[in-house]
């Protein structure tokens, strides 16, 4: 096994090391404004949320973060519609998409006979496959996430 595939592999644990620092600036940053809020709840339901659009991705062959980022919003705008026009309070409509999403999710892997060995993957990550696109990718959002934060720190 050369250094190069070798998991264990300086370069490729520098490469973990510093993905895993820049996702915590990134959490940190929306983290204390959503505590702020009272959304914490948001938080954990939107990373539940997440997985169909997440397998979606994966079974049609489309960019992971694109069916991550798609499924997001599509949570997010239910929890909207959810709470103006059925009139729940923001806790109960996170609650259903939390639970409605996750079982979609849990659904399209089910379905999916590509998904035997990659559902734990899906699921849980491989902080070792992080990449230098991967990098750059945190990169960019670690500093629009700080932007955003100090340009809209009133409103927030």
């Amino acid at each position: 096994m050369s250094l190069l595939t070798d998991p264990f592999s300086l370069e490729f644990v520098q490469r973990a090391l510093l993905g895993g620092v820049l996702v915590a600036v990134l959490c940190a940053v929306a983290g204390t404004w959503v505590i702020v809020r009272g959304m914490a709840f948001l938080g954990e339901a939107l990373a539940h949320g997440m997985l169909p659009g997440v397998a979606l991705a994966t079974v049609l062959g489309f960019p992971v973060l694109l069916g991550a980022a798609a499924s997001a919003v599509v949570m997010s705008l239910g929890i909207g519609v959810l709470q103006r026009r059925a009139r729940l309070s923001y806790d109960t409509s996170i609650g259903l998409l939390f639970v409605g999403m996750l079982a979609l999710g849990v659904i399209v892997i089910s379905h999916a006979g590509s998904f035997a060995t990659d559902a734990t993957a899906i699921l849980f990550g491989d902080i070792l496959a992080i990449g230098t696109d991967d990098l750059l990718v945190l990169g960019i959002a670690v500093a629009a996430g700080i932007a955003a934060a100090a340009l809209a720190h009133r409103s927030l």
